[in-house]
């Protein structure tokens, strides 16, 4: 896989700048935790919780708020001048959260995320239509993405290792001078990236098409002329996957780290459940890095192929979260989820490759935003559903096996939809 990086030199700038500044983000979104947990957690310990879900809400509807104006924007203005100006500004935030020093600036931090994630949206529309035009060969369309996804997870994995270690020895300040520094090293190797001028749209860029959302519709009617609305909608039915996000947490908390709560003092258990959450999404990160890889091994890589793709995926992401409701000791469930997020990113790669092979040039941004709307807002509304259902009944268990019940059905609804779908 790592071939079409070699093969590609405008893909390799693209993702390199990928690497640094995501290994930069989940280095400092461990430092943002931190910052929470002791600014906020000492003088409210009961409120900490609504602290931390504020943090994760500023992480997610930003992309659903903007995502329909940055994919018009990336259609309609130079890709790679999206791209370096969100590096340099997010720079800029960042290096803002460090004058972030005591419980009086925790508003200003909730500010300074929100600024961070909604530049990431315009980056990320961007990225999404200019990927295809760095890649020579149609047949290393999947290979990127693969490649992609893979680079996601590792360094989710790294940079969240790695900022748990930093913050243990360096003040939360050098962790945000560093993730700055990452985005000024990413802004340099897109500058010298060289892509295709977009071609012309179909009417001039007016704001007032843009606001009112005119933009975006043609986009939607430019997929269903391609018989791709189903592909798009792959991503949404995989909504249950935003409350497993959320029961990760817990089960680390109240299952994985609960036995020795009666023997350990209080901060020995909320070290374990640290471990045991980290230990949690670390599998959740190899999951998603060796899905694409064994599901075009299998499965191959064909129009067709991605199709049963998705509906596999859709499958071993049941099955892995159904064996992880009962599993007894954290091994099993780092195994569990692990297994279970092989087939969500499967199903994720798959989907983003049939619906890029499929969709105009002058069409992948805002179709990226289409996607990506539909995909923030299903994850959104399954996060709070699982949160209200645990916190109703109190049974990590009968809420898993619900968003469990919850993900068949819908995964059965899209397989049988996607049932004579011809891209």
């Amino acid at each position: 896989m790592l071939a079409v990086v070699r093969r590609n030199p405008a893909f390799r700038r693209l993702w390199l700048a990928q690497v640094v500044s995501q290994a930069g983000d989940w280095m400092s979104h461990v430092a943002v935790l931190g910052l929470i947990a002791s600014l906020g957690g000492a003088a409210q310990a009961a409120g900490v919780g609504l602290l931390f879900a504020g943090e994760l809400a500023l992480r997610l509807l930003p992309a659903a708020a903007l995502g329909p104006f940055a994919g018009p924007t990336a259609d309609r203005l130079p890709r790679r001048a999206i791209l370096i100006a969100a590096d340099v500004l997010r720079g800029l935030v960042v290096l803002g959260l460090i004058l972030v020093r005591e419980p009086a600036h925790l508003p200003w931090l909730y500010v300074l995320v929100g600024a961070q994630m909604s530049l990431g949206v315009f980056f990320d529309a961007a990225r999404a239509g200019a990927l295809p035009n760095t890649i020579a060969s149609r047949d290393d369309l999947l290979d990127a993405y693969a490649l992609s996804a893979a680079t996601w997870s590792l360094m989710l994995s790294v940079g969240a290792l790695t900022g748990g270690v930093l913050v243990r020895f360096l003040e939360p300040r050098w962790i945000f001078t560093l993730d700055a520094v990452t985005y000024g090293v990413s802004a340099l190797l897109l500058l010298r990236l060289r892509l295709p001028p977009n071609p012309p749209p179909e009417e001039p860029f007016r704001w007032r098409e843009l606001l009112l959302f005119r933009d975006l519709r043609r986009g939607l009617d430019h997929v269903r002329s391609r018989n791709l609305g189903r592909v798009l909608l792959a991503k949404m039915f995989w909504g249950p996957g935003g409350g497993f996000l959320v029961l990760l947490s817990l089960y680390g908390r109240d299952r994985f780290a609960g036995a020795g709560a009666d023997a350990a003092g209080a901060l020995e258990q909320a070290a374990e459940a640290g471990f045991a959450t980290g230990v949690l999404y670390a599998a959740r990160g190899v999951g998603t890095g060796i899905g694409p890889i064994v599901a075009r091994r299998l499965l191959g890589t064909t129009e067709p192929a991605l199709v049963r793709q998705i509906r596999a995926g859709f499958a071993v992401a049941a099955a892995g979260y159904g064996l992880f409701a009962f599993c007894p000791t954290l091994s099993l469930g780092a195994a569990a989820v692990a297994l279970a997020h092989t087939g969500g990113s499967a199903l994720w790669v798959a989907s983003t490759t049939l619906w890029q092979r499929g969709v105009d040039d002058s069409f992948r941004g805002r179709t990226h935003a289409l996607e990506f709307l539909g995909a923030t807002l299903a994850f959104s509304t399954f996060g709070g559903f699982a949160a209200l259902l645990y916190d109703g009944t109190g049974s990590l268990t009968g809420t898993t096996l619900a968003l469990v019940g919850l993900l068949a059905v819908s995964g059965s609804i899209w397989t049988l939809r996607s049932r004579g779908l011809r891209t």
